[in-house]
């Protein structure tokens, strides 16, 4: 294929890097049209040698702007001399909200319950090449990588492996990790940054949507909230409850196998939850005394899942998936799936969603002006 007139036009905006031709060496002609569009650089390469570049412009290939392939090639100086070779066309713009998540839960040590916490995360982040030369010599060359969703998975692996030790340094309770968002994704923009650098990337903002906890977890939060009411005095019946709790899922799995870690909690660990839960209640005494029938349990939470940006997020409480629709994380077309419902649904189909996408009624009309 002789080319003519070589430009990349974008119409997505999502494109980080474009070949042309896609595969192999094309043939280019001194005189054909080379048209770069704002914030693109064109790179010619010959042979896997980078060669000429080329800023937003028109350009008419000559031998005079093409120094390097006049070099490599023995162009002609007068006539169309065809000459092979590729180019591609780098986007340096910003690339912004794009997804990252955890692939797997990752396991925190929780400084309320002593005990270790299967935890994921989604959040999002912007990107933008920095240094073009080398994001082709190693994301697009080395790595192989020219298609922008994959380059866009490589980036969501590196940041999803640095999350792990960032979060490590928390030290902080389940209970009050909502309030390290933003703390957590500085440290997280400082973790990955070394990374995204080796590749000609700068990474221009993170942020933290949210961090998941598993079902029995959110269980155990929820039972701490019910043991909450009574005092220190109140030992026995605190215990109590917490091995009451646990001894339904003990009865399912008669051979223990359902007492491991991110599978239930055990008769041992309930003992263990109920001293520490009933250990660190204050508060005045009140609700049912000790050796009483105690107060029956909540019902249980609804549990969310979502699928953002390809990834299945959740569980989720259904104020946190409010708060992620609110933030527009969460959009009207995002599926979201409970128990109860038959199938994944659109957000803004889901019956418990509906009121959470509903436009704001208009301001009140201004009091008439008194005569």
């Amino acid at each position: 294929m002789l080319f003519e007139v070589v430009e990349h036009l974008d119409p997505t905006g999502k494109t980080m890097v474009a070949r042309i031709p896609p595969d192999g060496s094309g043939d280019f002609t001194t005189g054909s049209q080379l048209i770069v569009q704002d914030n693109q650089i064109a790179v010619f390469y010959r042979d896997g040698k980078m060669c000429d570049q080329f800023r937003a412009g028109r350009f008419t290939l000559s031998t005079q702007n093409l120094p390097v392939l006049k070099t490599l090639t023995k162009l002609a100086f007068r006539g169309r001399t065809p000459f092979r070779a590729y180019v591609y066309f780098v986007s340096l713009k910003t690339f912004i909200d794009l997804g990252w998540g955890t692939p797997n839960r990752i396991l925190y040590r929780d400084a309320t319950f002593k005990m270790g916490v299967n935890l994921g995360a989604f959040g999002t982040f912007s990107v933008r090449i920095t240094d073009h030369a080398r994001f082709l010599n190693t994301i697009v060359g080395t790595q192989g990588l020219q298609d922008t969703t994959e380059v866009e998975e490589y980036l969501r692996k590196i940041i999803a492996s640095r999350f792990a030790g960032t979060l490590a340094k928390a030290q902080t309770s389940v209970y009050d990790l909502p309030q390290q968002y933003d703390a957590l994704g500085v440290g997280l923009k400082e973790a990955v940054q070394p990374d995204f650098d080796q590749y000609g990337l700068s990474l221009v903002d993170i942020a933290i949507v949210n961090i998941s906890l598993p079902d029995e977890v959110v269980a155990d939060i929820d039972r701490r909230s019910r043991i909450d009411m009574y005092d220190r005095d109140d030992v026995a019946t605190a215990q109590g409850l917490a091995i009451a709790d646990a001894l339904p899922k003990a009865a399912e799995n008669p051979g223990g196998a359902g007492a491991g870690i991110g599978t239930g909690i055990g008769v041992g660990a309930g003992f263990a939850i109920g001293k520490t839960v009933a250990d660190s209640l204050m508060g005045p005494k009140g609700g049912a005394q000790p050796g009483g029938p105690g107060t029956p349990p909540p019902p249980p939470a609804t549990q969310w899942h979502a699928l953002v940006n390809g990834n299945q997020i959740g569980p989720m409480t259904h104020e946190q998936l409010t708060a992620a629709i609110q933030t527009g994380q969460v959009k009207s077309d995002t599926l979201v799936w409970r128990q109860g419902l038959a199938d994944w649904t659109a957000a803004s189909q889901a019956p418990d969603l509906a009121n959470a996408f509903q436009a704001a009624p208009p301001p009140p009309p201004p009091p008439p002006n008194p005569e």
